[in-house]
């Protein structure tokens, strides 16, 4: 019965504490990371729902310090993360919190790794490897859609050059994850439908990946059934504390997924447009769903007709080609549900033209199921403007 399955390692050194009190002992929980904590997060939002100061009042239970620095933007930008990891060396800072969306929590494991080894962000970008253990860092998401707080990713801007490009390493792991599905009731219905997309991209991406195994495929089939059940009421009706854990709970197993398995081109596209056109990751991401998965759709009919079937498609009926091409329906009819434009024309995105230098850098596409070259990467992104 296992004569074709892959061989595979699986790694996952966080410890996630979920639920909605899980914030209740918080500083219990960090109490052995240090004595002062560098609070990396956004401009306005943790703040003015209370976040920040219920993060800071639990520490000093504990007689833990908080540095804040609350610099953070959508798509934070080297230069902002190189500040933070001067400011966590000056202040002598034990470990760092990330406490927003992902653009917090990456920049909180780029600061990390700033402090760690001395380095400009930028240089993790371009290759430079972590050799040694960094900060701990500690993810409290208020969000639920990036999964960073399970993945060894952290995705970077560099707006002088209009470059957007991850690094990875098995350093920046968070060493603690709280997963507190209240933190995203005060969410727009906008960030709720795209960070829920997000979550959903990750999913489908890890599963259809060529990496993809086993473990990570357990992970990212449970992640897409939970966003298909509950991202329509989190959406319609945010207030709803069971759909609210559902999608936090599918952030976090997305997460694991593309952990192990990684992202597909979907990713690739979405980060060349946010880096040009500074987009949400994930409506760039989501935009380009749809079709990224009609043209990936032949490199495994029975997975994409999975796909389907999970996301509540009568199926029975269908050859497994056609079911599986309607895995693409089924993203475009949730993306109407919650409200989302349908392509990038609808967003303000301007000329495709210069998101193509972006997309073919070389390595971009290795995990890709099926490989694809400059003209139909063109045609991938062409659909996906709308024309």
């Amino acid at each position: 019965m296992f004569s074709n399955m892959k061989n595979f390692n699986y790694f996952m050194p966080t410890k996630v504490i979920f639920g909605v009190n899980s914030l209740d002992n918080v500083s219990n929980e960090l109490a052995n990371l240090g004595t002062k904590a560098l609070l990396v997060t956004g401009k306005s939002s943790a703040r003015k729902y209370g976040y920040t100061d219920l993060i800071i009042n639990s520490l000093k239970k504990n007689n833990i310090d908080t540095i804040v620095f609350e610099e953070i933007e959508s798509n934070p930008d080297a230069l902002i993360i190189d500040k933070g990891g001067q400011l966590a060396k000056d202040e002598g800072c034990n470990f760092i919190i990330g406490l927003g969306g992902g653009s917090a929590i990456d920049a909180a494991k780029g600061i990390a790794a700033v402090v760690a080894e001395n380095k400009s962000i930028w240089d993790f970008v371009e290759g430079y490897e972590i050799k040694k253990k960094v900060l701990p860092i500690v993810a409290i998401p208020t969000t639920a859609g990036t999964g960073s707080e399970t993945t060894p990713y952290s995705v970077v801007s560099n707006k002088k050059i209009k470059r957007k490009d991850a690094f990875a390493s098995k350093y920046i792991y968070p060493s603690i994850s709280i997963l507190n599905p209240s933190l995203t009731l005060s969410l727009s219905p906008y960030y709720t439908a795209t960070t829920g997309m997000d979550t959903l991209a990750h999913a489908i991406e890890a599963y259809t990946s060529v990496l993809a195994n086993s473990v990570s495929d357990l992970f990212a089939l449970e992640a897409i059934r939970l966003v298909s059940e509950n991202l329509r009421t989190a959406v319609s009706n945010g207030k709803d504390i069971n759909a609210r854990s559902n999608m936090m709970l599918a952030s976090a197993i997305a997460g694991v997924a593309i952990a192990q398995a990684d992202t597909t081109i979907a990713h690739v596209i979405g980060e060349a447009i946010g880096a040009i056109y500074d987009t949400d990751h994930g409506m760039s991401v989501t935009l380009t769903l749809p079709e990224v998965m009609k043209f990936n759709c032949v490199s495994n009919f029975e997975k994409y007709a999975n796909i389907s079937r999970i996301m509540g498609l009568n199926i029975s009926n269908l050859s497994i080609r056609e079911a599986a091409f309607k895995s693409a329906e089924a993203i475009r009819d949730l993306m109407i549900d919650i409200g989302l434009p349908l392509n990038l024309k609808d967003k303000g995105v301007g000329e495709i033209k210069n998101i193509m230098p972006l997309v073919l850098r070389p390595g971009l596409t290795a995990t890709n199921p099926r490989s694809i070259d400059k003209k139909q990467f063109e045609e991938i992104i062409k659909a996906s403007y709308g024309i």
